[in-house]
């Protein structure tokens, strides 16, 4: 019996000096729209890092992956490391529209987020307020926004932190919403289109939720 209970005291000796795991470090895609952010949407085609949406790319519009592949060329000169582009949508039609062979805008309701991984915080909140465009994604968005009349809110107002800003309006009877902001070392962009602003809202507070 003094042996066994010398045995198991070991045991638990070792146990108990074994190096706790370390927490995985976040990545873009684990903090990019999930599942269960979107009810009632589904995945579409396209989504993915952003080598592997360039290279979609590549085959579907030239120019688009032209001006995206130098654009994101310029990213990682800034300090970008890794990004990854996730889209839902209510129905095949949704998703097509966000795609250079669409015949416009989504009716069905359609969310789309881009999520931007740098060296650190400090670069990456250095890139927020350079305002950079990058899939599409940039402040001609809020531009547009304002263009319609919509509203626009900075700030700590969002919900999403201090260097954020989000917009809300509607035309030709869609409705948008936008947010883009930095926490971190991420930067997140984030659209929907034809869904109701508390759902979008709250997407993107899930998105913002992971990074912290």
């Amino acid at each position: 019996m003094a042996r066994i209970l010398l045995g198991l005291v070991a045991v638990l000796t070792l146990v108990g000096c074994a190096p706790s795991a370390q927490p995985k470090a976040a990545s873009a895609q684990s903090i990019a729209l999930q599942p269960g952010d979107v009810s009632g949407l589904k995945g579409c085609n396209g989504a993915g890092n952003m080598q592997t949406v360039l290279n979609e790319e590549k085959s579907t519009d030239k120019y688009g992956y032209d001006l995206n592949a130098t654009e994101w060329e310029q990213w990682k000169t800034q300090g970008a490391t890794e990004a990854y582009f996730a889209v839902y949508g209510r129905t095949a039609a949704d998703c097509d529209s966000f795609t250079a062979t669409g015949t416009g805008a989504p009716r069905g309701g359609l969310m789309a987020g881009l999520v931007v991984k740098f060296k650190d915080a400090a670069i990456a909140a250095r890139n927020y307020r350079a305002a950079s465009t990058l899939l599409g994604f940039g402040p001609r968005d809020i531009t547009f926004i304002k263009l319609v009349g919509g509203s626009i809110t900075t700030g700590t107002d969002t919900g999403l932190g201090p260097d954020s800003v989000i917009g809300t309006g509607s035309a030709v009877d869609s409705t948008y919403y936008f947010a883009f902001w930095q926490n971190k070392a991420f930067d997140s962009f984030f659209i929907a289109y034809d869904l109701p602003a508390f759902e979008a809202q709250g997407a993107a507070e899930h998105v913002n939720q992971r990074i912290t």
